[in-house]
């Protein structure tokens, strides 16, 4: 079975759901295996929940789920699509997925994810962004090409002391805090509601490069 995300992070965006009307509607952009949709029905009782994904093997474990799910990405315009409008989005350690050939094509990509996110949301409607996030941002720069380089030479995750440190594939374009909140911050209509940053464990290889962590959850409204 695909790699499943871990519902921990989600403590919050479930007690932020919790304070909202039960007959509301959820997006999960990015759901994979849906693990995280069960969960959020579980705990906040919401039922209308749908989720998208490009991974069609993960997809079919969300809807061995009974989940409703769709083969869908992000940086399409995909309201069209759905034909619906959404409560709530989700956006769930999905940006920095998101990869261009170029460190500026990947914050573009992040730029339009969020773009149709926003689409995708009634008025009213709540953006909910989970994203781990680095800094310093130069040297995020650094890994995004170093690990490009290295996936011309092979298809595997080759690690480096452990499974985390680790070059070529995935090709990841993290972003920082500051960064995240610029790009969603152009977004006039959308007015944040909610920030958390916590700060993460980072491992030996990522001390002795001064890298540090943060799990951030940031919440807007659309107007």
């Amino acid at each position: 079975m695909p790699y499943e995300f871990s519902t921990v992070r989600y403590k919050e965006v479930v007690n932020f759901i919790n304070a909202l009307q039960k007959d509301i509607s959820i997006l999960d952009v990015g759901c994979g295996t849906g693990n995280v949709l069960e969960f959020i029905i579980r705990e906040t009782g919401v039922k209308n929940v749908c989720g998208v994904d490009i991974d069609e093997e993960a997809l079919c474990a969300a809807r061995a789920r009974g989940l409703r799910v769709f083969n869908l990405s992000i940086l399409d315009d995909i309201c069209g699509t759905l034909n619906e409008k959404f409560d709530v989005v989700i956006l769930g350690a999905v940006l920095h997925h998101l990869v261009g050939r170029t460190r500026n094509e990947s914050l573009q990509l992040s730029h339009k994810a969020l773009l149709n996110a926003t689409k995708l949301l009634k008025n009213g409607g709540y953006l909910i962004i989970v994203e781990p996030t680095f800094k310093p941002f130069w040297l995020l720069g650094a890994v995004f090409y170093v690990k490009r380089f290295f996936s011309l030479f092979t298809h595997s995750r080759v690690a480096v002391l452990n499974y985390w440190n680790n070059l070529g594939p995935p090709v990841v374009s993290y972003l920082t805090t500051q960064k995240l909140l610029q790009i969603a911050g152009e977004f006039k209509e959308l007015s944040i509601v909610k920030k958390l940053q916590e700060s993460n464990e980072v491992t030996f290889l990522m001390n002795l490069f001064f890298l540090k962590k943060y799990q951030v959850l940031l919440i807007y409204q659309k107007r």
